[in-house]
């Protein structure tokens, strides 16, 4: 194949992140809360099955999320209506996201090894971490959708539409509690944007909604 030919289907990467992370947020189920008592939490992680899968399905929807940064970080470059150091800004966003990915499988991991291990009290605090773990995703996600939507309001990159769903979900993701709302959202949003990213083709420019 081509290198042209994977450049044309790198934004594609995007649609399958958004499968494999609903296929692991769909089989990973609750976590227990902060509250749980140790016994509570090796009980929920003895049993690893689903629990594996959406781990696995993290690491690959990380690694599929930075090849779609790439694809949206070299359609963002290739205008000259705003500033190139945004969609640099947007790519960090992107890589400190991923890594948030990352976190919330080894934490998971690290749940199921003091499961196997019957220690009730590290349990506990590994669940803890567990459940306060998400400042690195809340930063990832608030880098990459404010500084890909005030780009692409200026590059018409992405329509306007999708620009200002970005500078609402980088919003709404900094917004405590609330910001739950955007981190699983996300994902439909970069769907939306590897479509029309295929579409147009990386770094051509498309006419504002």
């Amino acid at each position: 194949m081509g290198e042209g030919r994977l450049e044309r289907l790198a934004p594609l990467a995007g649609v399958a992140f958004t499968v494999i992370f609903a296929i692991g947020f769909l089989t990973s189920g609750d976590t227990p809360d902060t509250d749980a008592t140790g016994e509570e939490v090796i009980s929920h992680y003895s049993d690893e099955g689903g629990i594996f899968v959406g781990i696995i399905a993290l690491l690959v929807a990380a690694v599929l999320f930075l090849f779609f940064a790439g694809a949206l970080r070299g359609a963002m470059a290739g205008t000259v209506e705003a500033p190139e150091w945004l969609a640099t800004v947007a790519f960090g966003g992107a890589v400190i996201y991923a890594v948030a990915l990352a976190i919330f499988a080894m934490s998971q991991i690290m749940l199921i090894d003091a499961a196997d291990l019957g220690q009730p009290e590290v349990a506990q605090a590994l669940n803890i971490f567990d459940n306060d773990n998400f400042f690195p995703a809340v930063l990832g996600l608030a880098t990459v959708l404010l500084a890909t939507g005030w780009h692409a309001l200026r590059s018409a990159v992405l329509p306007a539409w999708l620009a200002w769903a970005a500078i609402v979900l980088g919003v709404l993701s900094m917004a405590g509690p609330a910001g739950i709302a955007a981190f699983l959202l996300f994902p439909i949003w970069v769907l939306a944007a590897a479509i029309i990213l295929y579409r147009a083709g990386a770094g051509t420019r498309i006419s504002k909604a």
